[in-house]
């Protein structure tokens, strides 16, 4: 008797309800698994935003105190008469009250004139400008070191003494980059420091 190789017989196939049976329970367990893959990629996705936000806050960070170094650097170079005679050196902004404005005021501001300002008073109003800010429309100081920057601080170094009109200066901007965990402050400084002969 020879076999039909071509045309195999005839197989039965399982009824519905073997089949049933056979993958019951197999639908759950991918479902399970993959909710466990997506969870996972969900969490690295996260992770890797809030790494790209922390980065980003940081440079903006140092790009804001390299500007505020450059504006009082440019400051000094235009009043070199104060800068002869010390008026910028020793300055710390660590504590400065914000809402004390130097008198006179040597700028405009919304419903006042800027006043005439000598040298010196011309050298306490750069200090604050920098440290504070400008006066914005509620009459009160901001954009300065002190109140953009977390806990950031201005110094004004001169490298002799006395100061004279061709010593060296050094512009020292500070800042904390830290975050709160674990009820715990973690204190992560920053510096901002230049060094330059106005």
């Amino acid at each position: 008797m020879s076999k039909n190789i071509l045309n195999p017989p005839h197989t039965t196939p399982l009824s519905g309800v073997c089949r049933r049976e056979a993958q019951q329970g197999v639908g759950i367990i991918e479902v399970l698994i993959a909710l466990v893959v997506v969870s996972l990629g969900v969490l690295g996705m996260a992770s890797l935003q809030l790494t790209g936000i922390k980065h980003s806050s940081s440079g903006y960070n140092r790009s804001m105190a390299v500007l505020f170094v450059e504006n009082l650097a440019s400051r000094m170079r235009s009043n070199p008469d104060s800068v002869a005679e010390g008026h910028y050196a020793g300055y710390d902004s660590a504590g400065l009250n914000c809402n004390v404005r130097p008198a006179p005021f040597c700028q405009a501001s919304i419903g006042v004139a800027a006043q005439t300002c000598e040298p010196d008073e011309m050298a306490a109003f750069d200090l604050y400008s920098i440290a504070c800010g400008s006066i914005g429309s509620d009459g009160e100081a901001q954009d300065g070191v002190n109140n953009l920057l977390n806990a950031g601080r201005l110094q004004v170094e001169c490298d002799d003494a006395p100061c004279a009109s061709n010593s060296n200066y050094r512009l020292t901007i500070t800042w904390n980059e830290g975050s709160t965990t674990t009820d715990q402050d973690i204190e992560d400084l920053k510096t901002v420091q230049v060094r330059f002969n106005p």
